[in-house]
């Protein structure tokens, strides 16, 4: 069986590793996802470090309102691509640090303004205005972002999966058939 890499005309790693001040997020995931280098060793500290002082990571939390939202406040779904929702889905698609202070408020800001009353994810508090894609990427970036253990998050991922399985809903038995 051969593997990814021998696929290849040449080795692209030497490059992927190349400092990059405006995608430094390259050089972080390559270490981690590609070498397998755990967040303790030196060299992926480093870059870690980059992701957060360099490139769009440090812009986009610039951007951010002293209110903790982007563009208007609200749940942030819109404008579309530059809302506070994306604006925390990107900062983990390029690889900021959770622990950092301001990541942490964007992410409880989004949090708190996203679950609904009936514990799922929406754009404006009612599950009729609950967008499945939408959701899933939210989640994953509040993951990615260290907030695995947030209750208000695993009730919010219980709530998707009942929703997409139909286990533990109105009209629905417990392996999520209809009920008749």
């Amino acid at each position: 069986m051969t593997g990814w890499r021998d696929r290849l005309r040449g080795d692209p790693v030497p490059w992927l590793l190349e400092p990059d001040t405006d995608q430094p997020a390259v050089r972080y995931f390559t270490l981690r996802d590609i070498l397998g280098w755990g967040e303790d060793d030196a060299r992926v500290r480093e870059a870690r470090a980059a992701v957060m002082s360099t490139g769009p990571v440090p812009a986009i939390l610039a951007a951010r309102k002293p209110e903790g939202y982007w563009v208007k406040p609200g749940p942030g779904y819109s404008p579309k691509y530059i809302g506070s929702v994306w604006q925390v889905i990107f900062l983990a698609q390029l690889g900021a640090d959770g622990s950092d202070p301001a990541v942490r408020a964007a992410c409880e800001y989004v949090l708190s303004h996203t679950v609904a009353g009936h514990g799922g994810l929406t754009v404006n508090g009612k599950p009729s205005h609950f967008i499945h894609c939408l959701a899933g990427n939210l989640a994953a970036a509040l993951l990615d972002l260290g907030l695995r253990g947030d209750p208000r998050l695993q009730a919010a991922l219980e709530w998707q999966a009942r929703v997409i399985t139909g286990i533990g809903m109105a009209g629905f038995d417990s392996k999520g058939t209809v009920e008749r």
